[in-house]
C-alpha cells in the first residue's frame, strides 16, 4: 500500500481537457521504481488504443467491459447511419447529443465519457493499485487530445488529397 501512496502522491494533477503535466513514458518511468514487476506488465498493458482483456485487476476488467459495449454501440450506431439498419437505440449513454458536432468536437466528447467512467470505477481507491491505473487510463486521454492539433491535421488532410488528386489524373 506504501509503494502506492508514495507513487500517487508524487504525480501532477490530471484535469480533463488541460495539458499534462507529466508524458506516458516518464509515468511508467516512475510506476516502474514502485510498482511490482507484475502491477508494471500489467499497466504497460492497460492501452486505451489497444486493450487487452485484464485478468489480475477488477478496476481494469470493469473499464474494458465497457470500453468494449462503448465501441460495439458505436459501430451500431454507424451501421445505421449507413443505412444498413433504420434505428438505433443506445444501450449505454449514447445519445444524439452526445454524437452531434464535427468528428473532432464527437472524438472530445467520448473521451470525456471515458475520463467519467474511469473516474466512476476509481472511485473510494485513492492511494491503491486501480487508483494507479485510473490514472495511467486518464493519462493516455489527455496525452491523445494533446495531439489533436489543427495546423498538423491540415497538413495530413492536404497530403492525403494531394495523392488522391495525382491518382485521379
Amino acid at each position: 500500500m506504501d509503494k502506492y501512496y508514495y507513487l500517487i502522491a508524487q504525480l501532477p494533477e490530471l484535469t480533463f481537457g488541460e495539458e499534462p503535466d507529466i508524458s506516458k513514458n516518464s509515468f511508467l518511468e516512475e510506476a516502474g521504481k514502485w510498482l511490482s514487476f507484475s502491477d508494471l506488465k500489467n499497466l504497460r498493458e492497460a492501452e486505451l488504443d489497444n486493450l487487452r482483456e485484464p485478468h489480475e485487476n477488477g478496476m481494469l476488467k470493469r473499464y474494458f467491459d465497457f470500453e468494449q459495449s462503448l465501441r460495439s454501440e458505436l459501430a451500431e450506431y454507424r451501421r445505421s447511419r449507413g443505412g444498413e439498419k433504420k434505428e438505433h437505440r443506445s444501450r449505454l449513454v449514447l445519445s444524439a447529443d452526445l454524437l452531434e458536432g464535427n468528428p473532432l468536437e464527437v472524438e472530445k466528447k467520448l473521451f470525456f465519457l471515458r475520463w467519467q467512467m474511469i473516474e466512476d470505477i476509481a472511485a473510494g481507491h485513492v492511494f491503491s493499485r486501480e487508483a494507479v491505473f485510473a490514472y495511467f487510463l486518464r493519462l493516455q486521454i489527455l496525452c491523445r487530445m494533446s495531439e489533436f492539433n489543427k495546423e498538423k491535421g491540415k497538413e495530413e488532410f492536404n497530403k492525403l488529397i494531394e495523392v488522391k488528386d495525382e491518382q485521379i489524373r
